[in-house]
């Protein structure tokens, strides 16, 4: 059999020995990510601003693969439908028509920006790029309701009072326009499970067996390895994905995946940062639980570990 670039749910099972089931409990553990082929659709690429929303850096046009939210995984394969409005588009050369003006009429911040800061595509280190759906904008659906009722009371030649200040107060309250998207549907037959990912997971692997060699006496009286953690992990992830970055590149990296709100971090999957600033990182394991915060230098440390171990 060929070696496809990507996989359909119908064809794992006879090709990899993966069952739906087995699809579904590593999404749920985070070790394989669903992809789905898009074909000319138009969003606005950009980064999550821990705690104040979406920043826009341009509006594009996009053809390839794109992966959801695990949410959002999650959804589909348990109710075999989902609809979607933000994504990560995972070819970053398949995004042209960039536009770095900003498309809307309503000022920053609103519901579907936070802020507006021109990025080119290539100024961007992740390999996965953040973005929504371009949306329409449009009249707020009460004020087209009260002006709707306002014509209809004009026509009627009914009296109208003049709004008490707790109406002009709410009024002022509701903003002039709502951004709009119909999202795009998902089935079951859209899900694509890219061989790259399954490598990653080790899937291809996954009917080998392998028997490990009789240890020998100076081996079993070796001292055991060091025991890792969840933020080894993490850095295993960083090396593998984007292996020749210096020890304060890694740094950054991390320093923008903490700005992204949780469940929408790249590498982080398991929202393990805190936060990272100019000299440590404050961290918590996957239950949660506060761990002590690294420094650069114990940094550095971990990543040549990882590197010699990979």
């Amino acid at each position: 059999m060929i070696e496809k670039e990507y996989y359909r749910l119908d064809e794992l099972e006879k090709r990899f020995d993966l069952s739906f089931s087995d699809v579904l409990y590593l999404v749920e553990n985070s070790k394989l990510d669903l992809a789905f082929r898009l074909a000319d659709n138009k969003f606005i690429i950009g980064g999550w601003a821990k705690g104040n929303g979406f920043i826009g850096y341009a509006s594009v046009k996009y053809s390839g693969f794109a992966s959801i939210t695990q949410k959002d995984q999650l959804t589909l394969l348990s109710k075999h439908k989902t609809n979607c409005k933000y994504f990560w588009l995972l070819n970053k050369d398949k995004i042209v028509s960039a536009n770095y003006d900003y498309p809307f009429e309503s000022k920053t911040p609103n519901t579907f920006l936070h802020t507006w800061q021109p990025k080119q595509p290539s100024d961007i280190s992740w390999d996965k790029i953040p973005a929504k759906l371009f949306p329409k904008e449009q009249e707020h659906t009460l004020h087209s309701f009260k002006n709707a009722m306002t014509n209809t009371f004009k026509a009627l030649g009914a009296e109208q009072s003049k709004p008490n200040e707790y109406e002009k107060e709410f009024d002022a309250r509701i903003p002039k326009v709502q951004f709009y998207s119909e999202g795009i549907n998902f089935g079951l037959t859209d899900i694509c499970i890219l061989h790259t990912d399954l490598v990653k997971a080790g899937i291809t692997n996954k009917l080998e067996v392998v028997i490990p060699p009789i240890p020998t006496s100076s081996q079993l009286n070796q001292t055991p390895k060091t025991r890792t953690d969840d933020f080894h992990d993490l850095l295993i992830r960083l090396v593998d994905a984007e292996p020749e970055l210096t020890a304060k590149e890694y740094w950054r990296l991390l320093e923008n995946e903490a700005e992204d709100i949780e469940g929408f971090r790249v590498f982080d999957k398991y929202n393990l940062l805190i936060e990272v600033s100019g000299n440590h990182i404050k961290w918590q394991d996957r239950n949660k639980k506060i761990r002590k915060s690294i420094s650069f230098s114990s940094f550095s440390n971990r990543l040549t570990k990882v590197r010699k171990s990979s």
